[in-house]
């Protein structure tokens, strides 16, 4: 596909990958926290069954992110995301009923291996027909999807609860099929096609894990140690730790969602203008910025900008991984790289929330956990750089 064809068709084709990703990670991720209280107090499950149950998706995504590549190999690559989501709103309809633990495990399960899939394909299929001066724009759309479901957990869904937990996944189910049809047809022409890995090199012949793409690697892992103080600690931190009670901690979410919304399109607009590379180490340093900033003051201000900050970067910088790991890796080992990157993302931030959990029971210390996460991405940027450095391909 020529360049000026590839122009006229990339916001047709982010919408695809925006709506992709909402279903299957910002609603099928990100729309079950939100209704732990209410799966409690209507007991259908007990406070640490309920929490399992959010343990069971974080699993799923991990085996989704390893098993995406091999599936691609014998299941073509828009028919495989199809199934996807399909499965993934055949998943809401089943969490609907009031069934046995074991079960709905099940059905948290394979929510997470779903979200897991479409994480390491939806962007790779899409960026080989987006033309180059606009990659970071639209890969910035895709990736808002996981965002706009993020702020939507922390306002809609809420309402939707008080209604009952039974019309609520019914109506996440609705809104999937809804989203599903209306992006069913909107994938590139000859998008339709198995990751067929003939070779382990790129093409000119280098191994694709060279010192490049491993430091890379290693700083999308450091930007999820960073964002664990945030995702599991932020709103306790505000309600219980600062005192300024379970209000101020909710909004200061959704202000955290809708920052993750919108983040991915700025990060994108500005590495069309500087490049991939420059952008993501911008934006880890930022990103600490937001998580020291509650050392230096616990003021409404500061509580507002750390979400800002933290919160637009969230997916910003993982909009700029795959457009990175897309400029350092040649197309037919797109999605088996950023597979890779992508299981090294959730391993290494479910790892760290336990880490942190377990020393935030033993120092109950919120301080601790803000410093070794901005320490970390302190230590992602600097691997960015040095993978900059590097002989890149």
């Amino acid at each position: 596909m020529d360049e000026k064809l590839k122009r006229s068709h990339s916001l047709a084709y982010a919408f695809t990958g925006l709506v992709t990703l909402l279903v299957g990670i910002g609603i099928g991720r990100f729309g079950y926290p939100p209704l732990i209280p209410a799966i409690v107090n209507q007991k259908w499950f007990t406070v640490e069954q309920a929490d399992y149950l959010g343990a069971a998706n974080l699993t799923g995504y991990i085996i989704g992110s390893v098993t995406a590549t091999l599936l691609n190999k014998y299941v073509k690559s828009v028919t495989l995301i199809r199934m996807m989501l399909i499965l993934t709103a055949l998943t809401f309809l089943g969490c609907a009923f009031n069934l046995s633990f074991p079960l709905y495990f099940t059905l948290r399960v394979l929510a997470g291996i779903t979200g897991g899939v479409l994480m390491v394909l939806t962007a790779p299929t899409l960026f080989k027909y987006t033309s180059k001066e606009k990659k970071g724009l639209i890969g910035g759309f895709i990736f808002s999807g996981v965002g706009i479901g993020i702020a939507l957990s922390g306002t809609i869904i809420p309402l939707l609860v008080n209604k009952g937990l039974s019309l609520t996944w019914f109506a996440y189910a609705v809104t999937a099929i809804v989203l599903i049809l209306v992006a069913w047809n909107g994938w590139p022409k000859g998008s339709n096609e198995r990751h067929n890995i003939t070779s382990i090199t790129q093409g000119s012949g280098v191994r694709f894990w060279n010192k490049t793409v491993v430091l890379l690697v290693f700083s999308y892992a450091s930007n999820a140690i960073g964002f664990v103080p945030h995702t599991v600690f932020w709103v306790d931190f505000v309600s219980r730790g600062l005192n300024l009670g379970i209000g101020t901690g909710t909004q200061l979410w959704v202000l955290l969602g809708l920052s993750a919304a919108i983040g991915p399109l700025l990060t994108g607009f500005i590495a069309d203008k500087i490049g991939f590379a420059k952008s993501i180490r911008i934006s880890l340093l930022i990103k600490a910025i937001g998580v020291v900033l509650p050392l230096i003051s616990t003021s409404i201000w500061s509580l507002v900008i750390s979400s800002i900050f933290v919160g637009s970067l969230a997916l910003g910088i993982s909009s700029l991984a795959a457009g990175r790991t897309a400029e350092l890796v040649s197309p037919n080992l797109q999605k088996k790289v950023w597979g890779y990157m992508t299981v090294t993302y959730s391993i290494a931030h479910a790892f760290t929330a336990y880490i942190l959990t377990y020393l935030f029971s033993v120092y109950g210390s919120y301080y601790m956990l803000f410093t070794i996460g901005a320490i970390s991405l302190i230590i992602g940027s600097l691997t960015d750089y040095l993978s900059s450095k590097s002989v890149e391909i």
